[in-house]
């Protein structure tokens, strides 16, 4: 405003001529302006006054957050890049821009961003928003091998293989179950394997499962183990058939081998056992062996029966009694040999003739004095003519000695008699 003080006219006030603003931010309302007064009185005197001033801001704009996306996950993480934008407000020379905004593309933990407004005298305003992380790279898988399974005969597992995998994330972490445990299940044959499956990390990257290293498993026993002959029954000794082999089959490691086991000619109760073994080392029995080292096996009986021996004959006397003779005589020791029906007649089929002193107070009261000695030869032979076994024995010589004599088929089978000189 102008004041006029006049002693005539009196005083009085009116608006100043006001200039156009000057200077750089004259659009903006800033810079330069002068103030003009003129004023001519009643007399015709005329007085002018004016000031020039400058017009500034001073106020800083007003900033406010208007959105951060994509959003973080319940995690706290992005899997992507994350735009932060503000809106921008100045009630004195304006803001430059209405929004401002900042995007973060790095993968950290706990980044943050910036936002700034300016007016248009140059004023600004700042807002950092923080715990901006952000992970783009999914997890790693690593195949750490077998956890369990028995391995069996070439490189054949005879049981379910459990398999490790692992998987790491250098940022968010891995989400879930970490590390897992793969099964093979009921699979069996060659070339099996097990997928780890989707790793996802905290930010939601994901991976593909991964295979693991290619198994040969072997559940199952060998089958059908079979002899290739059936031995059964009873036989005599001597007569024994040749101990059969086996067969067996093994539809998934393959058939290693069959054995028959147990087999004997000897005299007595036998049980014959085929053994199958697969390549995976399993064995059945009565049924074969797979390749893969599991076996089944199969089992037969069959009896040996002894020979029948005959005597000692006249002049010697069997069932415990004590047969008495002069020391230093020879006593012929008589007995038949018969497989079954057929008497054995060559001197190979006994296998031994032994001698030996016993107390005399260990045998029997029964005695029968020898009354028929022999002369000559000692050696074994066989008397056709009387159709039986000969040993002469000679005694030897002094008196009161108990012996006993055993006569033994190569059967195992034998003949026992007591004797004392006197």
């Amino acid at each position: 405003n102008c004041s006029v003080v006049d002693a005539e006219d009196g005083n009085s006030t009116f608006a100043a001529t006001l200039s156009a603003i000057t200077g750089p931010l004259a659009a903006y309302g800033l810079g330069e302006q002068t103030a003009s007064c003129s004023y001519t009185d009643g007399g015709g005197l005329t007085a002018s006054a004016s000031v020039t001033y400058a017009i500034v801001d001073t106020g800083d704009p007003t900033i406010s957050l208007v959105s951060r996306l994509p959003a973080a996950n319940a995690g706290g993480w992005n899997k992507t890049d994350v735009t932060v934008t503000w809106s921008c407000s100045d009630a004195g020379s304006g803001v430059v821009a209405a929004t401002v905004s900042t995007t973060v593309t790095a993968e950290a933990a706990g980044q943050s961003a910036t936002g700034t407004c300016a007016d248009n005298a140059g004023n600004t305003a700042s807002n950092t928003q923080t715990g901006i992380s952000i992970d783009k790279t999914s997890p790693t898988i690593a195949n750490n091998g077998v956890l369990s399974g028995t391995l069996g005969n070439n490189d054949w597992y005879t049981s379910i293989v459990v398999n490790k995998f692992t998987a790491s994330d250098g940022l968010s972490g891995v989400a879930g179950t970490n590390p897992v445990s793969v099964s093979t299940g009921s699979a069996e044959g060659t070339g099996i394997t097990v997928n780890s499956g989707s790793f996802s990390d905290v930010a939601g990257n994901s991976t593909a499962g991964i295979d693991s290293a290619a198994f040969k498993i072997d559940l199952s026993n060998p089958t059908d183990v079979a002899f290739s002959s059936n031995l059964s029954g009873s036989y005599i000794f001597g007569s024994v058939p040749a101990a059969p082999t086996c067969t067996a089959t093994d539809a998934i490691s393959g058939l290693a081998g069959c054995v028959v086991s147990g087999y004997s000619g000897l005299v007595g109760s036998h049980t014959l056992t085929a053994t199958a073994t697969d390549n995976a080392g399993r064995t059945a029995t009565a049924s074969a062996t797979d390749n893969a080292g599991r076996t089944a096996t199969a089992s037969a009986t069959y009896t040996v029966l002894a020979w029948t021996l005959g005597g000692f004959y006249n002049p010697v006397n069997m069932g415990g009694v004590i047969n008495t003779v002069k020391g230093g005589s020879t006593v012929p020791l008589k007995f038949e040999v018969f497989a079954g029906a057929t008497e054995l007649t060559t001197t190979s089929a006994i296998a031994s003739f032994r001698t030996a002193t016993v107390s005399c107070a260990m045998l029997g009261t029964v005695t029968d004095e020898i009354e028929i000695v022999s002369i000559g030869g000692t050696s074994l032979r066989y008397d056709a003519t009387g159709g039986q076994f000969i040993q002469n024995w000679q005694t030897p010589k002094g008196a009161g000695v108990c012996y006993r004599a055993t006569m033994t088929t190569l059967d195992g089978s034998s003949l026992v008699a007591f004797f004392k000189t006197k």
